[in-house]
C-alpha cells in the first residue's frame, strides 16, 4: 500500500479525478417507486439457510453472534454476497449514527466532484470560508482535499467535539495544511457548509436522492436529521440516524464500487480513492489508518491488521457504531449500541477489533480466504 504522508499526492489524485471523470449522472428511484423495486429493497430480514455455501462455520457465527451480545450490542448484521449470514437485534430501529455521519458526506462529495460542482484544490480563502475566531492567512490556505483527509492545520473549537477532540487538538499553527493528520471535527464540519454553498444543496435531502433512495434504504426520512450549531463555531455539525439495515445498503453499495443494480451511484474511482489509506494515525487495527473520512485497516506500516489485501476500512460513532466493508471477503458488517440510553453498553475501538478478530475466525478454512475473493464489479456479483 503506497501513503501519503503529505496531502499534496491527494490533491493531485482529487484533481485529475475531478476533471477526466466520466460525468455519470446517478440513478433516483422516487419515493413511491422504492416498494416496487424489488432489486432495490432487500430487506435483511431472514438468514441464508446454507451459510457454508459463502465460506461460514455456522458453529463460528454461532459464536460471534453470542460475542456481540455479551458485548451489549443493540443490533449486528453481516452480509455475504448480497445475503445474510448473521442478524441480532432490531435492525429497522434508527440509531444515532455519530460520526458515521463524516463518511456520508464522503460520499456526496465523490458525486460532487465527478459532475464539477466542487473542486477539491480550492482554498478556504477562495472559497469565502471564515470563523467565529478568524482564521489567518495561512489557515486560509488549507484545501477542500485537506479538509476531506483531516489536514487543514485549522485547530479551532467544533460542533459536537468529544472531550478527546479537545484535549489532544495541536496548538493553532502548529503544523502547516495538508502537513499534519489530526482527526479534526472541524474539517468535517466545514466540508458541510462548504457542500451546501458550492452545490445549494441541503446534506440530508441530497443524501435521500442521490443515495438512500435510489439504494432501496426502508428506514430512512429527513425527521431523522439535523444540524447542530453550537456558540463555538460558525459552522453546525450534521446529526442523521440510520437503522442497520439502511447501513448495510451504504456498506454494500461501496464493496459493489458505488453501483447498485448496475447503475453508479458513487463514482467507483471515489470508493477507491476515499477508503484508501492517505494517512497512519497512530492508533491500530480498524483505526490504524485514515482515507477520505474513513478509516482504514492499518498498521504503521500501512499493511492490513485484520485482514488480507485489500484492506477492509470503516465508517466508525462514537459509542460503538461501526459499519465495516471486508473487500476480500465479500462482506459487510455493522455493529449498533443503543446510545440513546445513557446505561447502555459502549464498545470501543479495541473491543471492536477483537470482535471482527472473532467473526474471521467464524471463516471456512476451505473458503479460500480473503485473497480469493471476486473483485467489486466481477459481473457475477448479485447486482
Amino acid at each position: 500500500m503506497r501513503l501519503s504522508h503529505s496531502m499534496s499526492g491527494v490533491s493531485v489524485h482529487l484533481l485529475l479525478f475531478g476533471i477526466c471523470a466520466l460525468a455519470i449522472t446517478p440513478g433516483c428511484t422516487a419515493p413511491e417507486d422504492r416498494a416496487a423495486n424489488d432489486a432495490s429493497v432487500i430487506a435483511f430480514d431472514a438468514l441464508v439457510a446454507d451459510v457454508e455455501r459463502l465460506g461460514w462455520s455456522r458453529a463460528g457465527l454461532a459464536a460471534a453472534r453470542e460475542q456481540a451480545i455479551a458485548l451489549g450490542s443493540a443490533a449486528v448484521l453481516i452480509v455475504t454476497q448480497g445475503e445474510v449470514v448473521l442478524r441480532h437485534g432490531d435492525l429497522a430501529r434508527n440509531y444515532r449514527v455519530h460520526s458515521i455521519r463524516k463518511s456520508f458526506l464522503s460520499a456526496l462529495y465523490g458525486i460532487a466532484i465527478e459532475d464539477g460542482r466542487i473542486d477539491p484544490t480550492r482554498t478556504l480563502g477562495e472559497l469565502g470560508i471564515d470563523e467565529q475566531t478568524p482564521l489567518t492567512e495561512s489557515e486560509k490556505r488549507a484545501t477542500i482535499a485537506d479538509l476531506l483527509a483531516s489536514r487543514s492545520g485549522v485547530y479551532l473549537p467544533a460542533a459536537s467535539e468529544v472531550a478527546s477532540m479537545r484535549s489532544g487538538r495541536p496548538e493553532r499553527h502548529q503544523y502547516e495544511p495538508g502537513s499534519h493528520w489530526y482527526y479534526n471535527n472541524w474539517d468535517f464540519n466545514v466540508l458541510g457548509t462548504i457542500y451546501r454553498q458550492q452545490t445549494g444543496e441541503d446534506i440530508f435531502e441530497a443524501f435521500e436522492r442521490q443515495i438512500a433512495l435510489p439504494i432501496g434504504m426502508q428506514d430512512y426520512t429527513l425527521g431523522n436529521t439535523r444540524y447542530q450549531l453550537e456558540d463555538v463555531s460558525i459552522h453546525p455539525s450534521y446529526k442523521f440516524r440510520m437503522s442497520t439495515r439502511d447501513l448495510a445498503r451504504f456498506g454494500v453499495l461501496f464493496l459493489d464500487g458505488g453501483r447498485w443494480n448496475g447503475t453508479s451511484i458513487v463514482p467507483e474511482e471515489w470508493v477507491s480513492t476515499s477508503t484508501r489509506c492517505h494517512s497512519i494515525t497512530g492508533r491500530s487495527g480498524t483505526k490504524g489508518g485514515f482515507g477520505l473520512m474513513w478509516w482504514v485497516d492499518a498498521d504503521a506500516e500501512g499493511r492490513p491488521v485484520l485482514s488480507e489485501p485489500p484492506a477492509a476500512y470503516t465508517a466508525s460513532g462514537s459509542g460503538g457504531h461501526r459499519l465495516t466493508v471486508l473487500p476480500g471477503i465479500d462482506t459487510v458488517l455493522v455493529l449498533r449500541t443503543d446510545t440513546d440510553d445513557p446505561g447502555a453498553a459502549r464498545i470501543g475501538s479495541s473491543t471492536y477489533d477483537d470482535f471482527v478478530e472473532s467473526v474471521l475466525r467464524a471463516r471456512l478454512p476451505s473458503s479460500g480466504g480473503p485473497a480469493q475473493a471476486r473483485p467489486p464489479n466481477d459481473p457475477s456479483h448479485h447486482r
